[in-house]
């Protein structure tokens, strides 16, 4: 990145180093995954039944566990599925603890989606203070050769992220299966309403410079503990 005409903030680890030196930088990082498990239609009860069980479940994790929580309707009276934010060390770790997850063995599921990740915050949900307003995931696609878009812009992401920092629940990049190449992102966010996650999203500088796919969605999100 020595012709970048942007970088990462000066107390950003990331500051600084070439590209290979940020592949060898995540590709370094324990392992993180992301993972959206759906639910089938008809399963409101099924998942209330064994919903604490999942709580225990997770709870077993302890400091693997990087975030928690449920995807909702707009209103919050539907649950439209659960989402893990983990550190695991593989792909076969993920499974595993899918295998014995209380709603996947119970049949709540109707799809799960798994996306390697890389927390950029180092911190997890536990450490987020809560605001009591609402909560969502922002979630999407990079385009594809994003090079100059990513040298033009990326200071002023990341200054604008740093303008939302006391908002983030977590943040970080959906990155390749060997988490060297970032091409997406996740993030959970608390913000007072839909409109302003549309718009925090919106404005976003690689977002607003039309560097994410059509893929990108905003949903309803609630804590899982």
């Amino acid at each position: 990145m020595s012709e970048n005409t942007s970088e990462y903030l000066p107390d950003d680890p990331r500051f600084g180093k070439s590209d290979d030196e940020l592949k060898s930088y995540y590709s370094s990082k324990p392992a993180e995954w992301a993972i959206y498990c759906w639910d089938e239609p008809e399963s409101l009860e099924r998942r209330g039944t064994h919903l604490q069980e999942q709580r225990l479940y997770v709870s077993n994790f302890d400091e693997k566990v990087i975030g928690y929580g449920h995807l909702v309707s707009d209103n919050a009276l539907d649950t439209l599925g659960t989402t893990f934010f983990l550190q695991l060390d593989n792909r076969d770790e993920v499974e595993k603890f899918l295998e014995s997850e209380p709603l996947r063995k119970s049949g709540v599921y109707a799809s799960i989606d798994i996306h390697r990740w890389s927390n950029s915050f180092i911190k997890r949900q536990k450490d987020y203070e809560r605001k009591g307003q609402k909560q969502f995931l922002l979630t999407g696609s990079k385009i594809d050769n994003t090079e100059s878009l990513f040298d033009a812009h990326l200071t002023s992401h990341e200054k604008y992220f740093r303008s939302f920092e006391n908002d983030f629940i977590i943040r970080g990049p959906i990155c390749s299966d060997d988490g060297t190449t970032n091409i997406g992102t996740a993030l959970l966010i608390e913000l007072p309403d839909r409109l302003a996650a549309e718009r925090f999203w919106a404005n976003e500088p690689f977002v607003a410079n039309n560097g994410y796919k059509e893929d990108s969605r905003i949903y309803r999100w609630v804590f899982g503990d």
